[in-house]
């Protein structure tokens, strides 16, 4: 909150040099139809002059447009006056894919150098999240699924007898499930500065109509 007005939010922090550009106000109020295509990728943008990780949720081409908007977020909502997420217009200058997990799979079981899908844990094992002993703590992931890497968010951890299991979220929202965290299938996204890797996710217009979603 600011001293001057009680109860209001801190004044958003002045954009340094080739931060991710924010929408015009006009664009996001035009009249008519928004083509929203929500996929989920984990990126990085380029926010107070340095590149933080984040998960971009949805592409949104406004009507009339030819530009498209992406929404990410880089934290949880709390009662921080911090932003945890944002709208911006989309460059690959200041908005760039994550690379995946490279490397080969461990070589111990239950591997043995072939990567094998993240190990869900029973529903009436696990339970819903929000016992008391769950850590919560909202965290960016790559998640083995499917014989490929997902972008994910961690909603809690708990541990559960030996293993330490994580609640994760992924496939655009629809995917929820207890997994165990086993260091290999569940990756955390480091924070700081990594290269990112080449761009093979494009806009939606540049990939194929099935693996989207869109919501008018």
């Amino acid at each position: 909150m600011t001293a001057a007005v009680p109860f209001s939010r801190a004044a958003r922090p002045e954009a340094e040099p080739g931060d991710a550009e924010r929408p015009p106000r006009e664009l996001m109020a035009l009249p008519g139809l928004y083509r929203d295509v929500r996929r989920w990728r984990l990126v990085e943008v380029r926010l107070g002059g340095r590149w933080r990780p984040g998960l971009l949720t949805v592409w949104r081409r406004p009507p009339g447009s030819s530009v498209w908007v992406v929404h990410v977020r880089w934290a949880e909502d709390t009662d921080s006056a911090e932003p945890s997420w944002g709208w911006f217009l989309y460059s690959e200058r200041t908005i760039r894919p994550l690379p995946e997990p490279g490397g080969r799979a461990p070589a111990a079981a239950p591997f043995l150098g072939a990567w094998r899908d993240a190990a869900p844990v029973p529903a009436e094992l696990a339970g819903p999240p929000g016992a008391d002993g769950d850590v919560h703590r909202w965290q960016l992931v790559w998640i083995r699924t499917g014989g490929r890497w997902c972008s994910g968010t961690v909603t809690a951890r708990r541990r559960l007898g030996e293993r330490w299991i994580a609640h994760v979220r992924w496939g655009e929202d629809r995917q929820v499930a207890w997994v165990v965290m086993d260091g290999a299938t569940v990756q955390p996204v480091p924070v700081g500065d990594p290269p990112a890797g080449p761009d093979r996710s494009g806009t939606p217009a540049d990939t194929a109509a099935g693996r989207a979603s869109e919501a008018r």
